[in-house]
């Protein structure tokens, strides 16, 4: 058991926790496993960061969740057997979840070059580069958007982002 979720058989036992009905058991990711998706992700890195500009990375983010957001439903559902939040704060935490566009916008903003300075006096040019892949290792108390939250601004700059959630990595 780690933090309270069992683990048998290599697999987190995915519970409601009204029930105590098990929902699914969820592989556990060994540490050959994340070698090999770091590795997948350092090869489309580059592709993503200078293959795509800003502006191209932050649509296609955007068309995702909209696509994710066609899923409402569903997640929403799937949110209330995982945590045992009523529905309807697993339909908000979806809604604010799937759309990000402001939140987007805002992060494209600041990733843009930036001169600061006085004018006519020395000046300063802030560029943002990407660093490779990103891991994010996300609280699950709001599991729809601590992950976008933590990602979205990765993936924007032209990172790779590797995610796991709660305890998946073992």
């Amino acid at each position: 058991m780690v933090q309270g979720v069992e683990i048998v058989d290599g697999h987190i036992v995915d519970c409601d926790p009204a029930t105590g009905k098990v929902i699914s058991r969820v592989k556990c990711t060994s540490p050959k496993e994340v070698d090999a998706m770091v590795a997948r992700a350092r090869q489309v890195q580059q592709a993503w960061e200078h293959g795509k500009t800003l502006d191209q990375r932050v649509d296609l983010i955007k068309a995702g969740l909209k696509a994710l957001g066609e899923k409402k439903e569903e997640l929403a559902s799937m949110i209330t057997r995982e945590m045992g939040k009523v529905i309807s704060e697993a339909r908000n935490e979806v809604d604010g979840a799937t759309n990000k566009d402001l939140f987007l916008d805002n992060v494209a903003s600041a990733n843009r070059p930036v001169i600061v300075g006085e004018t006519g006096g020395a000046q300063s040019l802030i560029v943002r580069d990407a660093m490779g892949v990103v891991v994010v290792l996300a609280p699950w108390n709001f599991p729809a958007d601590e992950i976008l939250l933590l990602s979205l601004p990765a993936l924007c700059a032209g990172n790779t982002v590797r995610s796991e959630g709660g305890n998946r990595i073992v």
